[in-house]
């Protein structure tokens, strides 16, 4: 069934017509599913309500077609939150901040990895901010095994890059076997409104990500001993590094 355009007026910020959901998510070539989601995450503004019905603009439609293009060029929508300031930055000392300016600056290919990974971010001012403080923690805590900042970021990015693949298939994987055992999550009962199914998204969404975290950190600790002993008894005792410019033995 054809959706007509709507007129209305002002108050769709800009623009004489308004969209449907159903009409914007053909406009922009997006899942109307999609599209709620993107407001949940507040990546996208809620619509205009008038009466019953909700209405998009072409603000809309430009934040859509923004997040689109970034996700064409491999960011994930972490990394987009940040990019588009909906994601605030951790409060980082003065030194991790300037050690991140100095980054962009000096190695820009590694600054866009981690930005790509959604490790760190750009403030609207451009400067260099961490989106998530965690896995920067971890590979910056390689200094008390005398990895410098470089090296440490380098393993961290390409770890990410490794591990992004595999993430897609147990997910994927994890997912479709959680639905196996549990059918109810998939539906079958009354539909939900558009805003509760959102909320069961996102709580299964986090749900995957919390068993999948805990059982890849559980693996890793039974296997990261012994191999690293064994490593380590092989090549023998490890020289310093050497600097790798300014950056190398800071962090």
């Amino acid at each position: 069934m054809t959706i007509d355009r709507v007129t209305t007026g002002p108050a769709t910020a800009g623009t004489a017509v308004g969209y449907t959901v159903e009409e914007l998510a053909r406009k922009v070539g997006m899942s109307a599913r999609n599209i709620r989601a993107h407001q949940a995450r507040r990546l996208l503004a809620p619509p205009v309500r008038r009466g019953r019905v909700a209405l998009y603009d072409d603000s809309h439609v430009r934040r859509l077609e923004a997040i689109l293009t970034l996700q064409r060029q491999g960011f994930n929508l972490v990394s987009i939150e940040a990019m588009l300031g909906v994601r605030g930055g951790d409060d980082t000392s003065d030194g991790l901040t300037a050690m991140l300016q100095r980054l962009a600056a000096e190695r820009p290919a590694l600054t866009h990895a981690l930005t790509r990974h959604g490790v760190i971010g750009r403030a609207p001012d451009g400067t260099v901010r961490t989106v998530r403080p965690r896995p920067l923690r971890a590979a910056l805590d390689l200094h008390r095994v005398r990895m410098g900042t470089v090296p440490a970021l380098q393993a961290l990015s390409e770890v990410l890059d490794s591990v992004r693949p595999l993430a897609d298939e147990l997910v994927a994987e994890v997912t479709a076997r959680m639905l196996t055992l549990a059918p109810e999550l998939g539906g079958g009962g009354p539909r939900p409104s558009w805003s509760d199914g959102d909320r069961e998204t996102i709580l299964l969404t986090q749900g995957v990500v919390n068993v999948l975290t805990e059982a890849f950190r559980l693996a890793v600790e039974h296997q990261a001993e012994a191999h690293i002993a064994g490593l380590l008894d092989t090549n023998g005792p490890q020289p310093t590094p050497v600097g790798d410019g300014a950056l190398a033995d800071k962090g």
